[in-house]
C-alpha cells in the first residue's frame, strides 16, 4: 500500500494520487504487504440445548435397548446395534464439528465409507444381512440427524448445506430399493429410513425452498 502524507492513510493498488485530496502521491511512497480484502473468518459454535438433548437421548436409548433384551431375550443383539448406532452418530458429530470447511459433504463421505465397510463386514463374516437390514438404513438416519445439528450448532449459511441436505436426503430413500429387490429380512428400518427422507426432504423444500432457488441460481446460472 502507499501512504498519503496529507490524509496520514495507506491506499490501495498503485495510485497516482489520493482518492481523497488528490494529492500526488510519492513514487516512492512506503509499500506493504495489503491485507485481504475478505479475510477468512473461522466458523465458531457455541453449546447449544441440541447437545445436551442428544446426550439424555442417548442415554435413554443405551437404556432402554439393554432393559428391553433382558426382559424379552432374542437373537438380536438389540444393546450393541444401538450403541454401535451412538458412537457413529457421536463420532461423526465429533468430527464435523472439528472441522471447519466443507462439514456437510465430509458427513456424506463418512455415511458413504462407513455403509461401504459394514457390507463388507457382513459379507466376510458369513453374509447375515444385519449391514442392510440394519446398519445402512440407521446410518442414513443418523447422518441427516448430524448435519441438522451440525448445520444448527455451527450457524451455517444456506449455501454451506442446502445441496448436502438434498443429497442426504436422497441417499436416505436408497433403502427402499433394498425391499423392492427383496435384499433385506427385517423392512422396518428401510421404512423408517425412507419416512425420514421423506420428510427431511419435505422441511427443506418448505422451509427453505428460496434459499435452493438462489443456490440453484447461482451454481446453474438459472
Amino acid at each position: 500500500m502507499i501512504y498519503c502524507n496529507y490524509c496520514k492513510i495507506y491506499i490501495r493498488d498503485k495510485k497516482a494520487k489520493c482518492p481523497l485530496c488528490g494529492n500526488v502521491l510519492p513514487e516512492n511512497g512506503r509499500i506493504e504487504k495489503a491485507e485481504d480484502i475478505f479475510p477468512v473468518i473461522p466458523l465458531t459454535y457455541e453449546r447449544h440445548i441440541l447437545i445436551r438433548i442428544l446426550i439424555f437421548i442417548s442415554i435413554v436409548a443405551i437404556v432402554a435397548s439393554y432393559v428391553v433384551y433382558k426382559i424379552v431375550p432374542t437373537n438380536v443383539n438389540w444393546p450393541g446395534f444401538v450403541l454401535f448406532g451412538l458412537l457413529s452418530v457421536w463420532l461423526s458429530l465429533i468430527y464435523a464439528l472439528r472441522k471447519r470447511y466443507n462439514i456437510t459433504k465430509s458427513i456424506m463421505w463418512q455415511v458413504i465409507i462407513v455403509s461401504g465397510l459394514v457390507i463388507f463386514w457382513d459379507w466376510k463374516i458369513g453374509w447375515m444381512g444385519w449391514s442392510l437390514d440394519y446398519a445402512v438404513p440407521f446410518l442414513c438416519i443418523a447422518a441427516m440427524l448430524v448435519m441438522y445439528i451440525t448445520a444448527k450448532v455451527m450457524k451455517l449459511s444456506a449455501r454451506d448445506y442446502i445441496s448436502y441436505f438434498l443429497l442426504g436426503g436422497l441417499f436416505g430413500i436408497i433403502p427402499i430399493l433394498f425391499i423392492l429387490f427383496d435384499l433385506v429380512k427385517v423392512n422396518y428400518p428401510s421404512y423408517i429410513s425412507v419416512a425420514a427422507s421423506i420428510i427431511f426432504l419435505s422441511a427443506i423444500i418448505i422451509f427453505h425452498g428460496d434459499s435452493i432457488k438462489e443456490e440453484l441460481r447461482k451454481r446453474m446460472h438459472i
